[in-house]
């Protein structure tokens, strides 16, 4: 016997889901995790299309805030010697998203530097002032990581 047949929308929402997906770089472990914590359901055949919905809202509400990756800038592409730097602040600031569930763009990273005097963005600061924003970013995930306040 096979499986019931789903309604069209039930369908389209399920590809929604997952373009939405890779639009925001999730693997399959970090979507079933999502919908996990949104239905407490393991699958997305067994959700409903109510269900589906929320999940689809969800995943599209944190794309929409989005984090902004440094290639998404309209500003100058970074020196090769700086460009690996530049990437880390990207992926500490893309996991602190993950751990804190809040999004945190680019412009977190350019207060650190603003605040300490290290550049006005994150563009201008030479290689040691790099250095200390993937400091901070680094430590400030470690707290988040230990429970502290989000």
């Amino acid at each position: 016997m096979s499986a019931p047949a789903r309604p069209p929308k039930w369908t389209n929402l399920l590809k929604a889901i997952f373009a939405a997906c890779k639009a925001t770089g999730l693997d399959d472990d970090s979507r079933r995790a999502v919908v996990e914590q949104l239905t407490g359901k393991k699958s997305l055949s067994d959700c409903t299309a109510v269900e589906l919905g929320c999940v689809l809202d969800h995943l599209n509400r944190g794309r929409k805030q989005g984090k902004q990756r440094y290639e998404g800038r309209q500003r100058v592409r970074p020196a090769e010697t700086r460009a690996g730097q530049l990437s880390k602040i990207d992926a500490l600031l893309a996991e602190l998203h993950r751990v804190t569930g809040g999004v945190h763009t680019l412009k977190y990273a350019d207060a650190i530097a603003k605040k300490n005097g290290y550049g006005e963005c994150v563009e201008f600061c030479d290689g040691r002032g790099l250095r200390y924003v993937i400091g901070a970013l680094t430590r400030t995930l470690a707290f988040k990581k230990k429970g502290g306040r989000q």
